[in-house]
């Protein structure tokens, strides 16, 4: 079992004209159980310290991230556990996330879902976990575990092949964000 809490949703930042669907928050041990887990792994012509000053940039997911509008960091840095932050995606739906891992001389940050605009997932979370190579060189390996919920979780057998391709993609395109920044 974990030795990280749980994260905490309340007092958690969110906008209160939009509906809010509460997701079941977990820590670091839920990626060895999530009903459904994606794994993605890139090498990347970057250091694991300017991945992580990208990761911080809430201007740069939508360069490479598609279907992220805009990312909102909630808490003032320094990030660490506890960390909140807003995702908005096209079409206007926000998920809130809590970091429960942040790490920089680990190279690990992790984060759930406390919350979504929408019924999509009962628990949602992503771990990213960033290993040096050399001075400027650095592998990803990305974790993408959630539950689905609603219709969402009635078609997803239909929508799962798609979502792995897409989230494949997502590693595709950083590396070539990462190569335009790095030129």
């Amino acid at each position: 079992m974990s030795t990280l809490p749980v994260p905490s949703v309340r007092n958690s930042p969110r906008d209160e004209t939009l509906p809010f669907v509460p997701c079941r928050p977990f820590g670091p041990d839920y990626f060895d159980s999530a009903p459904v887990r994606f794994d993605n792994y890139v090498e990347l012509p970057i250091s694991k310290e300017r991945l992580f000053e990208i990761f911080a940039d809430p201007d740069s997911w939508s360069q490479w991230a598609t279907g992220i509008a805009s990312v909102e960091w909630t808490s003032p840095k320094p990030f660490g556990p506890g960390t909140t932050r807003t995702v908005t995606f096209w079409g206007g739906a926000k998920v809130y996330e809590e970091f429960f891992k942040y790490d920089l001389d680990k190279g690990e940050m992790a984060f759930c879902f406390y919350g979504t605009t929408e019924l999509i997932w009962t628990s949602f979370g992503e771990n990213y976990v960033v290993d040096a190579l050399g001075p400027n060189s650095c592998r990803l390996r990305w974790s993408v575990g959630y539950d689905p919920a609603g219709v969402f979780g009635r078609i997803h057998w239909l929508v799962r092949p798609i979502l792995a391709l897409n989230l494949w993609s997502y590693m595709v395109r950083l590396k070539r964000y990462v190569r335009r920044l790095e030129a």
